[in-house]
């Protein structure tokens, strides 16, 4: 448990050697002094890797970039060089400022002051949690891979995705190194998988076989912005796709070496997008694009793309890596953004509670919360609202809240996605002489970085806002003021939430300190 005789909001911070005085928030971040104190320094290379992979690397992100045809490449490259690599570089400048837990968090409130650091907290911890129900899910997609009548029922999929997140809260709650050895072992067996997949399309062409995409013709790989033929809402889904890869850094206290840090970006920037490529190419090679849009199951496609070439002893090991690395992105995802519930705490946003550390040294609350948030969103989704009759055929409304839910939280994400390359712009402002002396990325690629990662951002909070992800039932004349109107309601709840808990943790403070002789 956390020390009781002086709260950490009480604590005067010590002088911190890592952090530059020009560019202090409005008040001090009591977090940076006291998690290091609190939490152990074990996270390396490859432990930051494979959080950054079961973060960001999400398989079942390529099915629908796959039904785009030979375009979706370009679409991956154009995501990847104006977007995933300048995000990389631009956290690699602001880790390098501000090492330091919290992540984008703490970046926030050095450039912007804690008030927003908050708000855009909240914006990027909220869909990170409900993401949580959506590794579940696929978790049981995987397994009705495996044989289609299980688990064909919603309440049977809830009852599933109930006892993965059982699962994650108590594993979640073990050693961090403990945790860590079985997270870096789903990272392993997803490298399995991809070059499982990739041997795979080579044997399918080598043994005689014809892609079932044509990959000569140029007209194919072209971006059609407008149109009957229009593909341009496959960048909204490689953005969306490439999101997450901050959430390691929240993590900054227990990182041992800094240097860990760029290595990792680079290895996990490289990895991911090298991974997405080569799955596109595969599932284009042996099954096509109309085999990749007419597929309900994204990870049978997968599966059945390896069960082609290698036969079901091959699909069974594809499958057998999926699953488990499923099950373990749950536990990834509540460890990772449980560190922003616990700098919010230990700096007197939110309730101190959340900031009790259990024997192993982990936020207990924080870990369950999450996990119970995301069991109650679960059980509204494949409990609840299928038993309800209100809303016409319970599994096609299912499908509707589920992506209109997906979609605006997305956007919600893609806000405070923003944030990161505002940061930088905003520090370097501030005290521009200081900002190049501790600059780690040159200047002028840092400035085309901040430039093209927001108008990414933008364009893809535009995109997804005004592109149905299920235009057979929700076309986009609907869809805009749909999602849109949920993602306000998202963001009056951020707002709000921001409140309320900030009054909890200054009536926490006051009673304190009313209590102290």
């Amino acid at each position: 448990m956390l020390p009781t005789q002086t709260p950490p909001w009480l604590a005067p911070p010590p002088v911190a050697k890592q952090q530059s005085p020009q560019v202090r928030p409005e008040r001090p971040l009591l977090s940076e002094h006291y998690a290091p104190r609190v939490l152990p320094a074990l996270l390396g290379t490859g432990d930051l890797t494979s959080l950054f992979l079961l973060n960001v690397f999400w398989v079942t992100n390529v099915t629908p970039l796959a039904a785009g045809g030979t375009a979706s490449f370009t679409y991956w490259l154009i995501g990847g060089m104006l977007f995933f690599i300048p995000c990389s570089l631009v956290l690699a400048q602001l880790a390098a400022l501000f090492p330091s837990a919290g992540g984008i968090y703490a970046w926030t409130a050095h450039a912007f002051g804690s008030r927003w650091a908050f708000f855009v907290g909240i914006c990027a911890w909220l869909p990170g949690v409900l993401s949580i129900v959506n590794a579940a899910a696929a978790f049981v997609s995987c397994l009705q891979a495996l044989n289609p009548s299980w688990l064909a029922a919603s309440w049977q999929q809830g009852l599933a995705i109930g006892g993965v997140l059982a699962f994650t809260s108590i594993l979640s709650c073990q050693r961090t190194r403990r945790v860590q050895h079985v997270l870096n072992a789903a990272a392993v067996l997803m490298g399995v998988a991809t070059l499982l997949i990739g041997v795979s399309a080579v044997i399918w062409l080598a043994g005689g076989h014809s892609s079932a995409t044509t990959f000569t013709n140029a007209a194919t790989w072209r971006v059609v912005p407008f149109g009957a033929q229009t593909n341009v809402a496959l960048l909204g889904s490689v953005v969306l796709a490439l999101m997450g890869s901050d959430m390691p850094l929240a993590m900054g206290a227990e990182i041992t070496n800094r240097r860990a840090i760029p290595r990792h970006l680079a290895w996990g920037t490289l990895l991911t997008l090298g991974g997405y490529l080569l799955f596109t190419f595969a599932l284009l090679v042996v099954q096509g694009a109309n085999a990749a849009a007419s597929t309900v199951n994204p990870l049978l496609l997968v599966i059945t793309t390896v069960d082609r070439v290698f036969g079901s002893a091959g699909g069974n090991v594809m499958a057998l890596c999926l699953l488990f690395y499923f099950l373990m992105i749950p536990v990834a995802l509540n460890v990772c953004f449980a560190r922003l519930f616990l700098v919010t705490a230990l700096d007197g946003r939110i309730s101190v509670w959340f900031a009790k550390l259990n024997s192993n040294r982990v936020p207990t609350y924080a870990l369950l919360t999450q996990v119970g948030i995301a069991a109650v969103f679960a059980a509204i989704l494949y409990l609840l609202v299928p038993q309800v009759g209100l809303f016409g055929n319970p599994a096609i409304f299912t499908s509707e809240a589920y992506n209109v839910l997906g979609a605006s939280l997305l956007l919600v994400w893609a806000i405070s996605f923003m944030f990161p390359f505002l940061d930088v712009a905003a520090l370097y402002l501030r005290n521009r002489r200081i900002f190049r002396k501790l600059c780690v990325i040159p200047l002028p690629l840092l400035a085309v970085s901040v430039v093209g990662g927001t108008l990414l951002c933008g364009t893809t909070i535009g995109i997804t806002l005004f592109n149905s992800f299920i235009p057979t039932l929700i076309p986009d004349a609907t869809w805009w003021y749909v999602v849109g109107g949920i993602t306000l309601i998202w963001l009056t709840i951020c707002a709000i939430g921001s409140m309320v808990t900030n009054s909890q943790a200054t009536w926490e403070q006051m009673a304190e300190i009313g209590g102290r002789p």
